[in-house]
């Protein structure tokens, strides 16, 4: 009986700890650990991202595919000791103005948002209506890079530093002062023919070349032009039989001790020269080398540009007149019975000049411009006056007691001024090519003129060896070109 009492109290104790044996883990297998909750999210800070980044979560081996028994127990402890604080991605601070993104990743709204490193993008207008391109004359987008001041250094907008242009020229000179040259003989105010010829318009070509600098900031360009050479010509026929008179005086000048008058037909008032010719030449030259600087006025968000230049110049303008007459009783080709009156001068000007190029954007890619160009110059003067007979022989002024011999040459300096504008609309079609057309006008004063070289007389050689010099110049016409950054 106590053997009784006694299995029943050791029964009902057993039965009171089993609660106890499972907390130990000492009862079938151990439950699945409960992962612990995310802390809610932080207030985001000033200047941050509020995106957070968490480790990935342990797979439990018990439930994945490719278990295939019971697994040993991961105590709790293992699992805690992962890092499960939520991490704070720093927002990447805006690019400075014409600087690619940084090499980090930073946080981004789209895609679109990535630029792939060392690409530099195009400037264009922005949603303001702000031009971010470049406004100064020759400085088109092409992608490049100016070495030693590079893209980003720069703004970041694609161009190269050099660039060069080809322009053709279609222009014409005003008149000179009208002066006769010829008159019916004995009819002094029947006058036939003067020195203005038709100058017809003439073709040319320009050539510029350049690079600019220091972010486009500084350039320098050199700059040739010529035109095709002006020729002029007029003749003139006797109304009658009493053939032609000049207005020029050749009283003691002779051709072989017989007065030049019986050549240019003025000594016998029935017998005059049988014809008159006339021949203009003039020729021109243009060399430049300016240093530009850009912009001088102007911002991103102005349709308005302006740059400004300096530099050498050099500029030459030849002119060349020729007066004939045919002797009574002689053809053309008998050198005896053909006289000539020559006078050359070759206007060369050397200085420096100062200019401006006005732009303005009418449209992303089509401006007006405005070029003036102000210089002054030394003009060195050389000038020839020559009176031969077609068969070789040099006149001579026959004992009248004037000085010097023909031909007589002369030499000079005096100031020059010279003026050139342009005007006209430029066309970028393309990235790297760009067109123009406009009008030129080139104005020079301080320039001797053949015509003005002519005295009354013309056995005075002092005062044909003294170089009148206070004509001027004016050339006009239109030019097309093309240009192309390299």
């Amino acid at each position: 009986m106590r053997f009784v009492r006694t299995a029943c109290f050791f029964c009902v104790v057993a039965a009171a700890m089993t609660p106890c044996w499972a907390q130990f883990g000492l009862y079938g297998s151990p439950e699945v650990l409960r992962m612990p909750q995310p802390e809610r999210e932080a207030a985001p800070l000033s200047g941050y991202a509020t995106q957070a980044v968490y480790p990935a979560a342990p797979v439990n081996p018990a439930t994945s595919s490719a278990a295939r028994g019971p697994t040993s127990y991961q105590p709790y402890v293992q699992a805690a000791a992962t890092d499960l604080t939520p991490t704070v991605a720093r927002r990447a601070a805006p690019p400075k103005a014409g600087l690619a993104e940084p090499a980090e990743s930073p946080v981004m709204s789209s895609p679109s948002d990535v630029q792939r490193p060392g690409v530099v993008q195009q400037m264009t207008d922005d949603a303001n209506g702000c031009y971010s391109g470049p406004l100064q004359r020759y400085s088109q987008s092409a992608c490049g890079g100016d070495a030693g001041c590079g893209d980003v250094a720069c703004g970041g907008y694609c161009r190269s530093p050099w660039y060069g242009s080809l322009t053709a020229l279609v222009m014409t000179r005003d008149l000179p002062n009208r002066t006769w040259y010829s008159y019916e003989n004995g009819n002094d105010p029947n006058q036939l023919m003067n020195n203005q010829h038709n100058m017809q318009w003439k073709w040319g070509g320009e050539i510029r070349f350049g690079r600019r600098f220091c972010c486009d900031q500084w350039g320098l360009e050199a700059v040739y032009w010529t035109l095709d050479p002006f020729e002029g010509y007029n003749s003139v026929l006797p109304p009658t039989a009493l053939g032609l008179g000049t207005p020029l005086q050749f009283r003691q000048v002779q051709f072989n001790g017989q007065t030049a008058e019986n050549w240019f037909g003025v000594i016998d008032p029935t017998h005059g020269a049988l014809e008159h010719r006339l021949w203009r030449r003039n020729e021109f030259q243009n060399v430049e080398i300016n240093v530009l600087r850009t912009p001088m006025i102007g911002n991103s968000c102005s349709p308005w540009g302006i740059d400004w230049l300096f530099g050498a110049r050099y500029f030459r303008f030849e002119e060349n007149l020729t007066f004939a007459s045919l002797r009574n009783g002689y053809t053309w080709g008998q050198g005896a019975g053909e006289a000539y009156m020559n006078d050359q001068i070759i206007n060369s000007l050397l200085g420096f000049q100062f200019g401006f190029d006005v732009d303005y954007r009418v449209a992303n890619n089509l401006r007006l411009f405005a070029g003036p160009r102000f210089g002054i110059y030394n003009n060195h003067i050389d000038h020839t006056f020559r009176l031969y007979l077609g068969d070789g022989t040099v006149a001579t002024t026959g004992g009248s007691g004037v000085p010097g011999t023909y031909p007589v040459h002369s030499t000079t300096d005096n100031i020059s001024f010279l003026t050139q504008i342009d005007l006209g609309l430029d066309w970028q079609f393309a990235r790297q090519w760009s067109a123009r057309v406009g009008y030129r006008v080139v104005a020079a004063t301080g320039i001797g003129l053949a015509d003005n070289q002519l005295p009354q007389y013309m056995v005075d050689i002092p005062e044909i060896a003294n170089i009148d010099h206070n004509g001027q110049l004016i050339l006009h016409g239109a030019f097309m070109g093309i240009t192309y950054n390299f």
